[in-house]
């Protein structure tokens, strides 16, 4: 079957081209379903469906927090245009209906060549629908993730129509609110369209929203919207700035796990230098972004005419070539817009695991000895509140109902890391399903007004794309986890699979007895993530803080505490010579707090786990491991966490054991792959090295770690001009300077036999696995035995794992130099027996 746009040869049983992605399966003969009119409720609506009498449905554009998007004919002018059909629960709301009338008629005022016109909204048989302009080609976002950066004359050409359409807009008193590249479209002409001024308020409106109320998109937020502050014209300028940014640099300057992780850091955190990200951005471009992205509104510009009179005196220095639209060809179609969910690193793991999971989902799914009945992923919480502003709530249910699914018996549930990492992918059901491997999938949607909550979620069948059953909740915010709890049963129920009362029970009692804590507790694991990734002490402290407000809600929330276990663990560990003892103090006895409160909590065993592990006593330790696998078997990080406990007492084969169950359970895990590929080299088994470290690769390609541990991957297997390959991207992506990057390529020196410039790279950190190796590549047999006795004796409390065990000592070919020596045979003989009684005691897990 050839393909309509790039004329390349497909399968003839193939949905989308396999070289440009457009949809080349014909669509179904549309004559017999002219007469068709859309009841109510709208789902969905098919090719050739009347609605409002007049109005013929061509495709589905998208899907959104407000509703669907259908391009149309209106039959009675044959005119194309876009028709958005609002939700029901949004129709239903009759203040939400009336606000909206009103912002319409705002809206209608901006007629202007970059602004989408806005034309009625109409009611049919209780069903709002809202007409306007449709604007052929292709959004802002889509082309960016397309193209990456952007050149200076296409950016400043782009941005100069945004800020004539936001001109006219902020002239007749009208602030979007809601600017970014998804509500900017690039017609077939290369032109800029804004669209949506669905939440855009009058500048002089009075009490439409009142103060402490957030409107917007948390990546493209103003920090006077996240404090829920009033707004005006600059609040478009900053999001214009976020825009401007990330067309020039193909990133955004803030990125965080959830809303609300963002939404902090667009308060108060600085945002990166643009040049940092792209070199060629000239420093006056640079100087406009940053002063778009000031926190301060009275420090950005006062107007939008102020910045595109800069980019045009910009434009003017760029040449004409450069800064002339290009008219290019759309070669994906629109496809089915069907949720938003960190972006996968690699199309070709994307294709592999479609691949795959096409294959799973048909089929029993065999994992680990269990034989899945069935497989669901959870997709966001979609916040459907008037003003936007549930994002911690969304994402702290959408992890409660995860794990609250994973108690089902036979139901395969996706983890939510996973499913995250198709965030910003515009995917149909059916892609969802294949990429994750999944029948079913579980759409949810939030309204929250005041104390009042209201839940709606779609069981969909993700082969046959259907609704299988709709379930409605409502109640107050303390019946939140009661509103958990019953979709569980619910869901359990439509499936026809079983979930026991004690199962149920023990959920319940890790939920906490006020919906508050559990907010505190959400805001604990941000700032607690933040300061895992910069290790700001502030961050620290903002964690502890917020998981002792819920303690003071709730004194026995086992999360909180555990919460404060892990914030102390990750200090602990954050560099070995500034290790304090009392962090290790604060995590053992939080960790117990949370075990005593609730022993059914996994994740304190898990603790406990590690904390005896820190002390030395790795009998205790194997029994919290062993605990936390027995309540939780087929959970990929409790899988993840004995692997890893394995690895540190030196017993790669059960390591290899867990982490295999653990990437089975979740694909996406990398710090899984990352160990498999580790043990596998060191136990020999070189062909599956060579496939974890590509699984690893292809989730985070640029992983410094990662790169030197395959360079030296290479160098086991003699092929030094692939190690050579892979230091070399190393030595690019390093900017610190980090001794594993100086250590590796002191590796690829001392086989070359340049002894003073190898050693020269390892003066500053003379112990480590790479250093003994380039002493024994050297002849320097006095070095490298002495640093493997050290090791041995100490390098465990240094480094947390058992360093030269029997098996590493036995494969690594750079020590082939010390065999005959007896101090080596020695120490060969020794650990055989650690490792052989290691093995006896805890391999029968």
């Amino acid at each position: 079957m050839k393909c309509p746009e790039c004329d390349f040869d497909n399968p003839a049983d193939t949905h989308f081209c396999g070289n440009c992605g457009t949809r080349i399966k014909p669509l179904d003969d549309i004559s017999e379903s002219h007469t068709k009119t859309a009841q109510i409720p709208v789902k969905d609506i098919e090719r050739g469906t009347t609605i409002g009498g007049r109005y013929e449905v061509i495709e589905e554009l998208g899907r959104g927090g407000m509703g669907n998007v259908y391009r149309v004919v209106d039959k009675k002018i044959n005119e194309e245009m876009a028709l958005k059909i609002l939700h029901p629960v949004i129709a239903a709301d009759k203040k939400t209906v009336e606000r909206f009338k009103n912002e319409l008629k705002l809206a209608r005022k901006i007629t202007h060549k970059n602004v989408c016109r806005m034309h009625d909204l109409n009611e049919e048989e209780g069903t709002l629908f809202i007409t306007m302009e449709y604007v052929s080609g292709e959004d802002l976002k889509s082309m960016i993730k397309m193209t990456g950066q952007m050149s200076t004359g296409r950016a400043v050409s782009i941005a100069k129509q945004i800020c004539e359409g936001l001109d006219e807009a902020h002239r007749l008193g009208v602030v979007h609110r809601d600017l970014k590249p998804r509500n900017i479209m690039i017609d077939k002409e290369g032109n800029a369209r804004i669209m949506d001024f669905g939440i855009a308020r009058s500048l002089k409106a009075e009490g439409i929203t009142g103060e402490g109320i957030m409107v917007g998109t948390p990546e493209y937020m103003s920090p006077e919207q996240v404090k829920g502050l009033g707004v005006d014209q600059r609040s478009d300028i900053y999001s214009f700035g976020i825009i401007l940014f990330e067309m020039v640099t193909g990133k955004i300057p803030f990125e965080g796990d959830t809303s609300l992780t963002i939404a902090l850091k667009q308060k108060t955190e600085d945002p990166p230098n643009p040049q940092d990200f792209n070199a060629q951005i000239p420093k006056e471009l640079n100087a406009v972004i940053l002063k778009c992205l000031e926190k301060e509104k009275e420090e950005r510009y006062e107007n939008i005419r102020e910045v595109f009179s800069e980019l045009d005196n910009i434009e003017k220095e760029i040449s004409t070539e450069e800064r002339i639209p290009i008219k290019r060809k759309t070669r994906i179609k629109p496809r089915k817009k069907q949720f938003q969910i960190p972006w996968i690193a690699s199309v070709i793991s994307v294709a592999l695991i479609a691949v795959v999971g096409y294959i799973l989902i048909t089929q029993i799914i065999p994992t680990g000895g269990m034989r899945w009945k069935d497989s669901i992923a959870v997709l966001p919480v979609e916040d459907q509140s008037e003003d936007k502003d549930q994002g911690p709530l969304c994402d702290g249910m959408t992890l409660d109902i995860t794990g609250k699914l994973s108690g089902i018996e036979s139901l395969k549930v996706i983890p939510y890391r996973e499913v995250g990492r198709y965030k910003d992918e515009d995917l149909s059901y059916e892609e969802i399903g294949k990429l994750l491997a999944v029948r079913k999938i579980l759409e949810s949607y939030l309204k929250k007004e005041g104390n009042k909550i209201q839940l709606t979620f779609h069981l969909i069948d993700a082969i046959e794309v259907s609704v299988i059953k709709p379930f409605e909740y409502s109640g107050n915010s303390e019946e939140i986890f009661n509103i958990q709890n019953s979709l569980t049963l619910d869901i359990a129920e439509v499936l026809n699979l079983e979930i026991t009362g004690e199962t149920l029970e023990k959920q319940k009692e890790l939920d906490p007895k006020e919906a508050q804590a559990y907010f505190y507790y959400v805001s604990g694991r941000d700032f607690e993530n933040k300061y895992g990734l910069f290790y700001k002490e502030s961050d620290f402290n903002s964690a502890k803080e917020m998981y002792e407000e819920a303690l003071k809600i709730d004194p026995n929330y086992a999360r909180a505490y555990w919460g404060l276990g892990v914030l102390h663990e990750v200090r602990y560990n954050k560099t070995p010579e500034e290790r304090d003892m009392k962090d290790l103090e604060s995590m053992h006895r939080y960790f117990r707090k949370a075990y005593d409160i609730n022993s059914n909590l996994a994740e304190s065993h898990l603790g406990l786990g590690w904390t005896n592990f820190y002390m030395d006593d790795y009998d205790k330790a194997f029994d919290y491991f062993k605990s936390a696998l027995e309540m939780e078997p087929y959970n990929s990080d409790v899988n993840y966490h004995v692997g890893a406990f394995f690895l540190s007492i030196g017993l790669h084969n059960q390591a290899i054991k867990f982490c295999s169950k653990a990437v089975e359970l979740d694909p996406m895990n990398f710090w899984a792959y990352h160990l498999l590929a580790h043990c596998s080299m060191y136990t020999g088994d070189y062909d599956k090295a060579s496939i974890y470290f590509q699984s690893a690769l292809n989730t985070d390609p640029n992983n410094l770690d990662l790169l030197c541990r395959y360079a030296f991957f290479f160098i086991f297997l003699k092929d030094y001009e692939e190690a050579e390959k892979i230091v070399e991207k190393a030595e690019k992506i390093d900017e610190e300077d980090y001794w594993r990057v100086r250590h590796a390529r002191g590796l690829l020196l001392a086989i070359k036999g340049e002894k003073e410039k190898a050693l020269q790279l390892i003066k500053e950190r003379p112990y480590s696995y790479f250093a003994t190796s380039i002493y024994s590549l050297l002849g320097m047999d006095d070095e490298a035995v002495e640093n493997i006795q050290v090791g041995i004796e100490e390098g465990s409390k240094y480094l947390n794992v058992y360093l030269y065990p029997y098996p590493y000592l036995m494969n690594n070919p750079c020590f082939d130099n010390l065999r005959s020596d007896s101090r080596f045979k020695e120490i060969l003989k020794e650990e055989k027996e650690k490792y052989e009684e290691k093995r006896k005691k805890y391999g029968k897990l």
